[in-house]
């Protein structure tokens, strides 16, 4: 076996797994995973890592963050949330990270969207419906759901990771 190779492989997965840390704090991992899969297949010349390969990857990373970004408007809903409080769960929750990640940058990015989407979901709610105690459900139905989205995204980038390590070469 050719140390070199073995060498890449073993920092390709590295920055792999350095990837879902990135996701679990909130920061674009899904996207990195692509782009180490895309360095590689540049590198190899696209012998393993190929086209096809790459749009499964890029696949699987749009339907990660289709999730992730509906997560909290689904959850909204399920507690029949007015069509405003989905809408301000969804839009809470983008703005919610953007300011986090500014103020604290990595765990922000997580604090804010589900703190975003939380005040959004229960602002609207309450505004329509004046009940604090259905505002409240809504809200919190809000951050269930931001939390499944995340596990999903990250199982996602989980698999990404497993799809790549078998289609990489170990041995020449």
């Amino acid at each position: 076996m050719e140390y070199s190779l073995l060498l890449m492989n073993v920092i390709v997965v590295l920055l792999l797994l350095g990837s879902v840390g990135m996701t679990l704090i909130g920061m674009p991992g899904n996207v990195l995973i692509l782009l180490i899969a895309l360095g590689y297949g540049y590198l190899e010349n696209f012998a393993h890592i190929n086209l096809q390969v790459l749009l499964i990857l890029l696949g699987a990373l749009v339907a990660g963050e289709l999730v992730e970004a509906v997560a909290g408007a689904i959850g909204a809903k399920k507690e029949k949330a007015s069509k405003r409080a989905v809408f301000a769960a969804f839009f809470g929750g983008l703005v919610g990270g953007i300011i986090g990640t500014g103020v604290i940058p990595v765990i922000g990015s997580i604090a804010g969207a589900i703190l975003g989407g939380f005040a959004g979901s229960y602002l609207a709610e309450y505004s329509k419906s004046k009940d604090p105690d259905q505002a409240s459900r809504v809200a919190q139905s809000v951050i269930k759901g931001q939390i499944l989205g995340l596990v999903v995204k990250i199982a996602i980038a989980t698999g990404m990771i497993l799809y790549i390590i078998t289609k990489i070469p170990w041995q020449m």
